[in-house]
């Protein structure tokens, strides 16, 4: 459809991005691909206009120089090299005084991934049933109930031999030398029934493991991941074609300011035009959308990524205008059309889907190994020998130490 006083050519500033834009001449016309290039020229169909691209000189979307002034596609817009700007451009206060903005497009879920993590060394194996927490508790129990017992519970018992015997009984062992009273058996039942069932609940969790090791935990919240940052376990990286500020500040938190800082003080950028999933191969967060992600990489389980369960923020895309622009209204009734019809998230999906097909076909369907091998007991029989070589210790020690050194019996 023709409509009156539309323009007949209009500039569009962008960036090139596999499988968001991309751009050829063919016979002094623009042929536009990816999932921006058919919507741009959906609405050139639709208009009845030409297209004119121009790429931003510094390649990015956004860039604030902090003086009113901006560089990327945005800069094109406020300096009135371009009538129009695609590409993600999200709707923010920033730069409201310089362009306008269409009605929104899609939605930027703002999440980071992280590798997915690979299985817990089996070497250490016995202390994963328990987390520290519960360790330390289990551990002062024990030396509580150690020093309890060996001053009301046993006849003439030193420190030592209490230890052992509280530490037998853990071990389904039985306690001799006990005095026999009527409150004295209510504390000893007492420890008996936590001495039956905090082995029982290591032992399933142990086997549970062997049976099925769990995964090395990763950072899953952003509080997580500023803990992790501010530890220096991670790295946590921002695209550069997108105004960091948009991203860091966007949240209030304590966390989130202090995971803000250390990201701008170490200048942390990845580039959407890279293989930025290498990264990954180290200890490194990439801050990204959703969808975004799903555009340039793919979805799992074609890729060995995992997404965090929070957001970072929510941020609305559309179409930004240079000000002034004549013909805003007409052109947000078809871009409420297409978005309405479900037709932008289509697009969404063929082109993630077309693009990425060759790391689909790539990807092997292997059978898990359900039994349990050597190599998955192997941490049982080192706890075993061990405990074999500390008993032939204890019993050459035994034999060794004079009668009159008694240890067990003050």
């Amino acid at each position: 459809m023709k409509t009156l006083n539309f323009p007949k050519k209009i500039k569009v500033g962008v960036i090139e991005l596999e499988s968001v834009l991309s751009v050829k001449k063919v016979n002094n016309r623009f042929v536009l691909g990816g999932l921006e290039g058919t919507f741009l020229q959906c609405l050139a169909d639709k208009l009845n206009f030409e297209i004119e691209i121009i790429l931003a000189p510094d390649g990015e979307i956004t860039t604030d120089f902090g003086n009113g002034t901006f560089g990327g596609i945005t800069g094109l817009l406020q300096r009135g090299e371009a009538d129009m700007g695609v590409i993600g451009l999200t709707i923010t206060e920033e730069v409201t005084d310089v362009v306008d903005f269409s009605v929104p497009l899609n939605i930027l879920e703002m999440t980071f991934v992280t590798k997915e993590p690979g299985e817990m060394p089996k070497v250490s194996a016995f202390s994963y049933p328990f987390n520290l927490e519960v360790w330390i508790l289990y551990a002062s129990m024990i030396l509580a109930t150690t020093i309890l017992f060996q001053r009301i519970m046993f006849r003439n018992a030193t420190l030592l031999g209490s230890f052992l015997s509280v530490l037998g009984s853990i071990a389904s062992q039985a306690m001799e030398n006990v005095i026999n009273s009527p409150w004295r058996r209510v504390i000893f039942g007492f420890w008996l029934s936590i001495a039956t069932v905090m082995p029982f609940f290591y032992n399933t969790s142990f086997l549970s493991f062997l049976t099925m090791p769990g995964k090395v935990p990763v950072p899953r919240t952003f509080e997580e991941l500023s803990n992790a940052v501010l530890s220096g376990k991670y790295k946590c990286l921002t695209p550069k074609e997108v105004n960091e500020k948009d991203l860091i500040h966007a949240n209030e938190d304590e966390y989130m300011v202090k995971l803000g800082e250390i990201i701008e003080k170490n200048n942390w950028k990845y580039s959407f035009a890279e293989q930025f999933t290498d990264l990954l191969d180290d200890p490194v967060a990439i801050i990204i959308s959703k969808s975004t992600f799903r555009i340039l990489v793919g979805s799992p389980p074609y890729v060995n990524v995992k997404v965090s369960d929070d957001y970072l923020g929510v941020w609305y895309t559309a179409i930004n205008w240079r000000k002034g622009f004549c013909c805003r209204e007409r052109v947000d009734e078809v871009i409420y059309g297409i978005v309405s019809g479900g037709l932008y998230e289509k697009w969404i999906e063929d082109n993630a889907f077309r693009d990425k097909l060759h790391k689909r076909l790539e990807m092997k369907h292997e059978e898990p190994e359900l039994q349990l091998m050597l190599e998955d007991l192997k941490m049982a029989f080192y706890a075993l020998f061990i405990g074999y070589a500390l008993s032939f210790l204890a019993f050459i020690a035994e034999l060794l130490i004079p009668r009159r050194f008694d240890i067990f019996y003050s």
